[in-house]
Order: structure tokens, then C-alpha cells, then sequence
């Protein structure tokens, strides 16, 4: 099964193990058993927090503790706990069938006693609900024969939620170009969501502050204008950057102080607040516009 495209952002998939979990991918089985058909499996999933909406590596090891090889091998079954519900994909070889909040297929085919197998599954939370909270009750069963051994062949598994990351950019995209007092100048800024967390720093409002004597005169793009006070130094913005990675420009333009003198500079404060709870917080940068 291919990875779906949202999974495979390089950013967003952990593909370095930590040291315990590649421990556990490297170890043998921990027991030899009495029964001859005798498939274990244990999840390790990540080690750390991942925050809500972004994509964590999952590690499902099986092993053969029994004498017999399961030439056909043998069905996992992963389900992912039922709060707060989560796409499981896999980079797993052969057929894979998924559905809501679980996922299917066949492992150990060959497999030889007294060895082990790992398989790499990637979760989401379906909710994006800050953390930090863990939430229990997820599940893996490897089913191979009636007369396995019943005692090893299933496990449960939690997941860990951090708080929302609020990594993210505000930053000059074009800058202004020297104009006469009087005149006008323009320039644009990008906002972005580094994430990981989709929808999340980036739920809040844009605001462009300019000292008096300038004034904003318009603003782009022309489907979300700002809104721009009575005095003119003053632009709301209600600008959403809700997508993990996506990115949003948003250009000015304003008519420099009439009194401002050659060789200065005029300041412009864009101020992005983001009130998400739990942790509300804002964004500054400021642009200088050269008097000429």
C-alpha cells in the first residue's frame, strides 16, 4: 500500500527511530515457547508526544517463539484506540486493506523459529484536540492457527498527544522600495504553519499598525481585504493559515507620513495573534519603509 501523499510531507513523518524503539526492532523473541505454532506481536509506539493532527511512527514487531514456520504466513490485525481515532497506513510490501481507525495484513510468511519481524505502521489522530492526554486502548492480534499459542499473540497499546506546536513563520516576502514622503509604497508579507499540528497556530487575525501621519491605503489579495480604521493607521486582517505547510501572502499598501524627513524610515507593526487555547500567543514583524 502507497503512503498517501498528506503522510509522506518529510516534515511531518518520523522515519528515525528512537534508540528504544530500534532496540526493539533489533531484539529476538524473549522467550522460546512449548507450543510448536507460537506468533507474538508488541507495539512500540513513538516514544515521545506527537502532537495532535501530525503523524507518528508506529512499530509492530512479530515473532516466531515456536519450532514451525508459517509458510503462508500469518494476519495482523493493528486497531488504533477509539479515542481519538486515527488513520493507520503502512509501508508494508504486499495487500493491505484498512478502514476506519484499523488495519490488515499478513506478516511472517517464512518467518523461522527463534527470529523476529518489524513492521512500520504511521498514525493521525483524526482529532485535533490539544494535549498533552494519552489515550488508551489500542490493539494488535496475529492470528496464524487454531492451535497457536493464545497467550502472546495479541497486545495493547496507548498514544500520547502533546501540546499544539506553535512553530511558525511571519515573515517579509516583498520588501518596500524607498518612497518620498507623501507617496506611496506597498509590500507583501507570508504567513505559514510550519506545524506540525494542521490548523494550528494559524487560527487568528493579522493586525498592521502604522504610526500616525501614515496610512494604509488598500491591501491584497482582493477577495480577503483588511479592514482599515477611520485614521487610517490601522488593518485587520482575518487571515487562516489552517493546513499544516500551507502558506498565505498578504501585500500592503500606504501613503507615507507627508512630514516624515529623507533618510528615515517609517515602522509598520504586523502583529499575528493567535488566541487558540491552551497556548495563546502572537507573532511580530515589524517593516521599515525607507523615506527617500
Amino acid at each position: 500500500m502507497r503512503i498517501p501523499a498528506l503522510l509522506a510531507a518529510a516534515a511531518l513523518l518520523p522515519l528515525s527511530l528512537t534508540a528504544a524503539q530500534a532496540a526493539q526492532a533489533a531484539a529476538g523473541p524473549t522467550h522460546r515457547s512449548t507450543y510448536a505454532k507460537d506468533l507474538s506481536v508488541q507495539v512500540s509506539p513513538p516514544s515521545f508526544p506527537t502532537a495532535p493532527g501530525a503523524v507518528g511512527t508506529i512499530l509492530v514487531t512479530v515473532c516466531n517463539n515456536g519450532s514451525e514456520t508459517p509458510a503462508a504466513g500469518a494476519t495482523l490485525v493493528v486497531n488504533g484506540p477509539g479515542d481519538p481515532s486515527m488513520r493507520l497506513t503502512t509501508d508494508h510490501a504486499g495487500p493491505v486493506d484498512s478502514g476506519w481507525n484499523w488495519i490488515r495484513f499478513t506478516v511472517a510468511k517464512g518467518l523461522a523459529p527463534a527470529t523476529c519481524e518489524t513492521e512500520k505502521l504511521y498514525g493521525q489522530t483524526i482529532s485535533t484536540t490539544p494535549g498533552p492526554k494519552t489515550y488508551p486502548g489500542g490493539t494488535a492480534v496475529v492470528t496464524w492457527d487454531a492451535d497457536q499459542n493464545p497467550n502472546d499473540n495479541s497486545t495493547t497499546w496507548s498514544w500520547d498527544t502533546s501540546a499544539p506546536v506553535t512553530n511558525a513563520v511571519l515573515e517579509m516576502w516583498r520588501p518596500p522600495k524607498p518612497a518620498a514622503p507623501g507617496n506611496p509604497a506597498d509590500f507583501e508579507v507570508l504567513e505559514r504553519n510550519l506545524g506540525p499540528s494542521t490548523d494550528y497556530p494559524w487560527r487568528g487575525r493579522l493586525i498592521a499598525q502604522l504610526p500616525p501621519g501614515s496610512k494604509w491605503l488598500d491591501s491584497a489579495p482582493s477577495y480577503n481585504k483588511c479592514a482599515i480604521s477611520a485614521d487610517g493607521t490601522t488593518a485587520t486582517c482575518d487571515d487562516s493559515v489552517n493546513n499544516t505547510w500551507a502558506q498565505y501572502n498578504r501585500g500592503f499598501a500606504l501613503q507615507v507620513d507627508p512630514a516624515a524627513s529623507p533618510g528615515t524610515s517609517i515602522a509598520a507593526t504586523l502583529t499575528y495573534e493567535a488566541p487558540a487555547n491552551p497556548d495563546p500567543h502572537t507573532f511580530v514583524l515589524t517593516v521599515l519603509i525607507p523615506v527617500c
